[in-house]
């Protein structure tokens, strides 16, 4: 079965991806109407107006079946725009196969008005163009390839027109006019005209794309940053009004407890106090959470440490009962990084103890630290009944949790994923349902020294 990765899909680049298609295709079908129509006009005039005989049939045949075609591609452009496509690349092929079809229509109609003779041939160069900006670089090099062999068909074949003449391979070897250098050159600089705007057309298209993937990039990063900000201030505060009428509750409730227990009273009403008592130690306990969980300890110094230390910091402060299912591989490579240990520490432990939650009680997660030259690598993996994709692709957003309510913030992959980040590691989750969870937490290490080595037992996953 094949595994999900929410962060590894790049939902940004997918969104970004599929509003170029959107906009390409609806501009594509407005430029097929346009030249059809534009086709049928310029027959018109060629017939009417300049008294030109042409074979008009086969070229209406074509006029029409482009217009077929482009409302079909308006049908089939529809119902791909309502789907919620987790991959575009059926959408990227429908394109390619309309503008190869194009070409082949383009190709056809010159067949029939003169071959490569024609001044629309030029259109090659058009239509080229227009599949650099709307395919990717391998389909547009495809039909980059494919068009030269359509100039070259036009060249050794095509239908006699009177006013342009007919200018065929066969018949520039006997040619004694120089007309016959000027159309094989001509046909050279087509060719050559061709290669250069689908090169540049398709670099510039490239560094277009990248530009607005990291432009929805860092606006994702930085919106991510605001609500982290907010909620600390969101977090600080609530805390902030809500101790005093907690701390005047709990004594009052304290005080009640102790004037009940000396004199003769129903049982229910010593335990209604008892779980007021403990109702407020946990609403204590909520506000406490979420003002760490908010980032509170941001302001925390930078400090260099090394991947058994994070390690410890992690391990320590997890219940003993849990710790205890924790396989943890003791072959710890030996790396150094520079991070706020506590906060670093924490935003892991969050991420363990949502594998410890995610996983049954008598079953053991895995957590490993293996390193490259570049980065330090922790790894947990649980054995939960794992998550399906919808909610695989939400994880990660503020206060949205799979547990129980009552039983999580949902803030625990927000942070991690903030420290983490800001620190320009990355957090990646895959997920199988049915078989468990994965994180891999991926954190910028200290490059050795030169008489410093890499240790044998370092592992990338």
């Amino acid at each position: 079965m094949p595994q999900t990765s929410h962060f590894d899909n790049g939902p940004h680049l997918l969104e970004g991806r599929k509003a170029r298609l959107t906009i390409n295709t609806a501009w594509l079908i407005k430029l097929r109407w346009v030249a059809a129509f534009g086709q049928w006009i310029t027959i018109a005039t060629a017939m009417f107006l300049l008294g030109i005989e042409i074979r008009w049939q086969p070229l209406a045949s074509i006029i029409f079946l482009t217009a077929s075609s482009n409302l079909l591609l308006t049908y089939l452009f529809e119902s791909l725009r309502s789907r919620d496509l987790k991959s575009l690349t059926a959408w990227e092929t429908l394109l390619f196969a309309v503008m190869l079809m194009d070409l082949g229509f383009l190709t056809a109609m010159l067949y029939f008005t003169g071959g490569i003779t024609n001044p629309f041939a030029v259109f090659y160069l058009v239509n080229l163009a227009l599949a650099a900006i709307v395919l990717t670089p391998k389909n547009t090099g495809i039909l980059a390839l494919v068009t030269v062999g359509c100039i070259g068909l036009l060249l050794l074949a095509s239908y006699p027109f009177e006013v342009l003449g007919s200018w065929q391979i066969e018949n520039l070897a006997a040619s004694t006019i120089p007309v016959h250098v000027l159309l094989a050159g001509t046909s050279v600089a087509l060719v050559t005209c061709a290669m250069v705007v689908v090169y540049f057309t398709t670099r510039l298209n490239v560094e277009l794309q990248r530009k607005e993937a990291s432009l929805r990039l860092n606006e994702m990063k930085q919106a991510r940053s605001e609500k982290l900000e907010a909620l600390g201030t969101l977090a600080a505060g609530a805390a902030h009004e809500l101790s005093t009428p907690l701390a005047t509750i709990a004594v009052v409730a304290k005080e009640v407890q102790r004037e009940l227990a000396q004199v003769e009273v129903a049982t229910e009403i010593k335990e209604d106090i008892s779980l007021i008592r403990s109702e407020l130690d946990r609403c204590r306990a909520i506000l406490d959470q979420m003002s760490t969980d908010a980032g509170q300890a941001t302001g925390e110094p930078i400090v260099r440490f090394t991947a058994g230390k994070l390690l410890e910091e992690v391990t320590e402060r997890i219940d003993i009962q849990l710790r205890s299912r924790i396989k943890v591989d003791r072959n710890i490579p030996e790396v150094e990084i520079n991070a706020p240990l506590h906060l670093l520490s924490q935003a892991i432990r969050g991420l363990v103890k949502n594998a410890l939650d995610a996983t049954p009680a008598k079953e053991s997660i895995h957590l490993n630290l293996g390193s490259t030259k570049d980065s330090l690598i922790v790894s947990i993996r649980d054995r939960g009944a794992g998550m399906p994709p919808h909610i695989l692709a939400r994880i990660g957003e503020p206060f949205f949790t799979t547990k129980e309510p009552g039983s999580g913030t949902g803030l625990g992959v927000f942070l991690a994923k903030n420290v983490v980040e800001k620190l320009g590691g990355d957090v990646n989750i895959d997920s199988i349902p049915e078989q468990g969870t994965t994180v891999i937490v991926r954190i910028p290490r200290i490059a050795p020294t030169n008489n410093e080595k890499t240790p044998p037992n370092s592992r990338g996953d």
